[in-house]
């Protein structure tokens, strides 16, 4: 198959460490594997602002001017019938993702996303305890904060929310909860993917029929803590390496998938290299599902 490498390396300050993120796993050997297995690979190709972007006020500013970028080149590589796969610094490059999907001819009311993580990144500068960007993703996405930044990323409409599906999230603030409930955004627990993954079937299915491309984020905080030796921000609970693969392969054979994200990987704290082989258990299974298609 034809595969797109993206790199976006943008970050706020809270979150520079994950900024590494991207190249790193690119030098560890994810592009090696995919060649490797016989795949094509457009790229890597590189989020890139410009002098005056880079020279504008803000950092919240710049990330929304990097989605834009990204969503660019989303639209290029789908042109070019590739399938894009991002390597983000963090879990705001999921707006420009999006961007670039409408971007490439999909309507709002038609898109969709499947968020893997294990918070749910639905705050509010309202409802946040953090105050971190990086916590408000699928709320900007969705229309409940920040319409400029998200704007200028090119998501314009925002996605339904009931257009989003949320996997193994399970450590919100009680507002973001509250948020996420009102918005009615269906949420996929841990214990049905470390088990028969029915709940998941059943969510895919219904997102699968009710849009007509999706992207899958995933968060490498979405595994357990155990399987991350010192990441920032991981969870306990969380599903294991093999678990995790199984569910994104399922999740990525849906002909709907159209782009992929894996998200917030610090090297820095990256013990022996023990998240690393995490994520790229995780991420071959999530090729092996896109691979499905074309043997159907």
């Amino acid at each position: 198959m034809r595969f797109a490498a993206i790199t976006f390396r943008y970050a706020t300050d809270a979150d520079k460490g994950s900024a590494a993120g991207p190249d790193a796993l690119l030098k560890a050997g994810l592009i090696s594997w995919l060649e490797e297995a016989g795949h094509e690979i457009v790229g890597p190709l590189h989020v890139e602002l410009s002098s005056e972007e880079e020279a504008a006020y803000g950092s919240w500013n710049k990330i929304g001017f990097a989605n834009a970028r990204l969503a660019q080149l989303i639209f290029d590589v789908t042109k070019a019938q590739a399938f894009p796969i991002l390597f983000e610094s963090n879990c705001y490059a999921a707006i420009g993702a999006l961007a670039g999907l409408l971007k490439s001819g999909v309507s709002a009311p038609r898109l969709g996303m499947v968020w893997i993580d294990a918070h749910g990144d639905c705050n509010t500068p309202e409802t946040t305890l953090s105050g971190m960007l990086s916590g408000m993703p699928v709320a900007i996405a969705t229309g409940q904060c920040l319409h400029r930044l998200r704007q200028n990323a090119g998501l314009e409409p925002p996605l339904l929310a009931h257009n989003v599906v949320m996997v193994c999230v399970r450590a919100n603030d009680p507002l973001e909860q509250e948020l996420i409930d009102q918005c009615g955004i269906p949420q996929v627990p841990v214990g049905d993917v470390r088990s028969d993954r029915r709940m998941l079937c059943a969510a895919m299915d219904r997102l699968s029929d009710s849009v007509d491309s999706i992207y899958v984020h995933f968060d490498v905080d979405a595994l357990d803590r155990s399987e991350l030796a010192l990441m920032r921000l991981s969870e306990p609970n969380g599903p294991m390496r093999d678990e995790m693969a199984k569910a994104l392969e399922m999740i990525m054979a849906y002909s709907k998938v159209a782009a992929f994200g894996v998200s917030d990987f610090n090297p820095e704290r990256d013990v022996e290299g023990q998240a690393f082989r995490a994520i790229l258990a995780v991420f071959r299974g999530a090729i092996a599902g896109v691979a499905q298609r074309s043997r159907r």
